[in-house]
């Protein structure tokens, strides 16, 4: 009786748009193969953003997959050739957030090349925390959606912190104490 080969299950990664973002995307990749060999990898971004992290890819990263997401920077008004935070003008930081989302139906499409492919979806879609839309992706499908941030882990709960208190809606003060934290005495 012939053993057919157990597949491996597949992680697709999605970070958001700046260096700051990818690289540690990328080195959570090669933390998961390092630990385990189980799990297929694929990051899946905007074409220049895939050229940047095919620059930083070794020789050992060969089970780490590349997926391009296309990208229509025009339509967002951000200037040509700008799919990152890298050499974009502060002021077009929101576009690159508006434009983010353009994103979605691309990785729809990709999410669902890759469960006909291998007969099963993903086992979870990890995406920065600034695409919050992915998790709609993933749930319509039938995989998890698992957000990772990028941040320090004081700024990390900081932010949650403030989104989950709200403190600053119950003062007119430009200062507030976000619950949880401490205060700090000078010496």
């Amino acid at each position: 009786m012939a053993e057919t080969a157990k597949k491996k299950p597949h992680i697709v990664m999605t970070p958001f748009m700046a260096h700051g973002h990818l690289i540690p995307f990328l080195a959570l990749a090669r933390k998961i193969q390092e630990t385990t060999i189980s799990f297929k990898i694929t990051i899946a971004t905007t074409p220049l953003n895939i050229q940047h992290l095919k620059s930083a890819i070794s020789n050992n990263d060969i089970s780490i997959n590349l997926a391009e997401l296309p990208f229509n920077h025009s339509q967002y008004g951000l200037p040509p050739n700008m799919e990152n935070t890298e050499k974009l003008p502060l002021a077009d930081i929101i576009k690159l957030f508006h434009a983010s989302t353009s994103l979605e139906a691309p990785l729809s499409s990709l999410i669902s090349k890759i469960t006909k492919q291998e007969g099963q979806p993903p086992i979870c879609i990890i995406s920065d925390v600034f695409l919050g839309w992915v998790t709609n992706v993933a749930k319509s499908l039938g995989t998890r959606n698992i957000s990772f941030t990028t941040c320090g882990a004081y700024g990390t709960l900081a932010y949650i912190s403030i989104w989950s208190n709200l403190p600053h809606r119950k003062t007119d003060s430009d200062e507030f104490w976000a619950p949880g934290t401490t205060k700090i005495s000078h010496l």
